[in-house]
């Protein structure tokens, strides 16, 4: 039976105390489309910088961690990155790698992380969305099962 978490939960809040939001799936995902990136199903955790928020402004860290599998000959990797309001989070690169091929059938257990600085405005709303994307790079498949999203917000007190 999947375990699966819809909407994510929140922790109280006010403005001086963090955030934090987790989403969960047990339910396997896979990817046979090479060189494409999408969103992995339901790893999104939807978030605005905003009064009603309590958060006009701070640091949002995004966690997310999986169990990966690469198919396909050696040298076959998957790529994944965390973008937080459409934007791509901190640190920035070009190779994302998320997993690449070790042996065969073999899962594996890995984790990354990603940060995005909102300067203080009491006034604007923006967009701090946590979304997880994924890329089969090279290779037959990219698997992700047991994963975990986690948001922690650090708003500025002033």
């Amino acid at each position: 039976m999947a375990d699966v978490s819809s909407f994510p939960d929140y922790t109280l809040q006010d403005p001086k105390t963090p955030v934090a939001a987790t989403m969960w799936s047990s339910e396997r995902f896979e990817t046979t489309t090479v060189g494409k990136w999408r969103d992995l199903p339901g790893a999104e955790i939807a978030w605005n910088t905003d009064k009603l928020n309590n958060f006009s402004g701070g640091l949002v860290v995004a966690t997310f961690t999986a169990e990966t599998l690469i198919a396909g000959p050696a040298g076959a990797v998957g790529l994944l990155d965390i973008t937080i309001g459409g934007q791509k989070g901190h640190p920035q690169s070009d190779n994302h790698r998320f997993a690449t091929k070790k042996s065969d059938e073999e899962w594996g257990s890995v984790t990354t992380m990603r940060a995005m600085r909102f300067p203080y405005d009491e006034s604007a709303v923006r967009d701090a969305t946590v979304k997880v994307i994924v890329n089969l790079a090279a290779g037959t498949s990219f698997g992700l099962q047991n994963w975990l999203l986690k948001m922690d917000v650090h708003p500025i007190s002033y």
